[in-house]
């Protein structure tokens, strides 16, 4: 499946975004395309590192909340501006960047006739951040999970756990903001986390921390923990060569019921553009001396 890669810039007309510090030069977005006629919104404050997101643990395990919502508008007579309006006021305003880590998407299909709405498609994942904005969501959950929505019900499902697909792709690029893109090695690992939360806190925090970096005592230990002992055997040759590297966890949510998994359509990925260092190169020059003299 081809998806559209976009960065924040072109991005931004088209979603409203929290306020986080996102950034072109580490993150990049996917999303699926969408119909001509369509109206989309997007919210996330996914780049926001976790330890920034609130000042005190989260000590209740509680599980990821999903939203796969598609329905037919044909029968309400109303525009997509209403229909984003319904999903504010139910979802938006609840559902807030002090409380919770959030990735939200909305489609709304219309008819350029009558600008009636045809139908919407509405994705969402959503984790407290502490323990007080786990009480917040029962109570939310007990209010309106269930409620009539748009000529449906709001069905709010807890996932049962989270597979991340980790792609590493390193490779040369000469334009960071286009294609083409010479890739010189993949690799993939699964992981398995309880909740988006558990991963944010171990897996994410990792990239932030180490992922970033020309430093082969930072970045090779990372790529050996993620993927598999001894990869940077691989990859320091790999690296001194690339001055581009995309690291892309997909998101696999395990469900209860209907469909067993569940995959937003709205992703993001992390990018290492390495022009920035002197060498223009995605590992230290310091590293090729050391290696030379043994």
């Amino acid at each position: 499946m081809r998806h559209k890669y976009l960065l924040l810039s072109a991005l931004l007309p088209l979603c409203a975004f929290s306020q986080s510090n996102l950034s072109t030069d580490t993150m990049i977005f996917s999303e699926q395309p969408a119909g001509k006629h369509s109206v989309v919104h997007s919210y996330s404050n996914e780049s926001v590192l976790p330890n920034q997101e609130s000042t005190v643990e989260r000590s209740i395990d509680f599980p990821t909340q999903i939203i796969r919502i598609s329905s037919s508008l044909k029968d309400q007579q109303v525009d997509c501006d209403q229909v984003n309006l319904i999903i504010d006021k139910i979802l938006i305003q609840n559902i807030t960047p002090d409380k919770f880590t959030y990735n939200i998407y909305i489609v709304c299909e219309y008819d350029p006739e009558t600008n009636f709405a045809i139908d919407f498609k509405l994705h969402s994942y959503f984790d407290p951040i502490n323990d007080k904005a786990v009480e917040y969501l029962k109570s939310y959950l007990s209010e309106y999970n269930g409620a009539d929505f748009l000529g449906t019900k709001l069905n709010i499902e807890s996932a049962k756990g989270l597979v991340i697909s980790l792609n590493i792709i390193a490779g040369f690029k000469k334009n960071p903001n286009t294609p083409p893109f010479l890739e010189y090695r993949k690799d993939r690992n699964n992981f398995y986390f309880k909740s988006n939360y558990e991963m944010k806190n171990k897996l994410i925090a990792d990239i932030y921390q180490n992922f970033f970096s020309n430093d082969p005592d930072v970045i090779l230990p990372f790529i050996n923990k993620w993927f598999y002992t001894y990869a940077d055997t691989i990859y320091k040759a790999v690296l001194r060569d690339a001055n581009y590297v995309e690291l892309q966890p997909e998101r696999i949510f395990l469900m209860e019921s209907g469909n067993e998994i569940f995959v937003s359509d709205l992703k993001y990925y992390f990018i290492h553009n390495c022009n920035k260092y002197e060498n223009k190169r995605c590992l230290e020059q310091g590293s090729l001396t050391e290696e030379t003299s043994l």
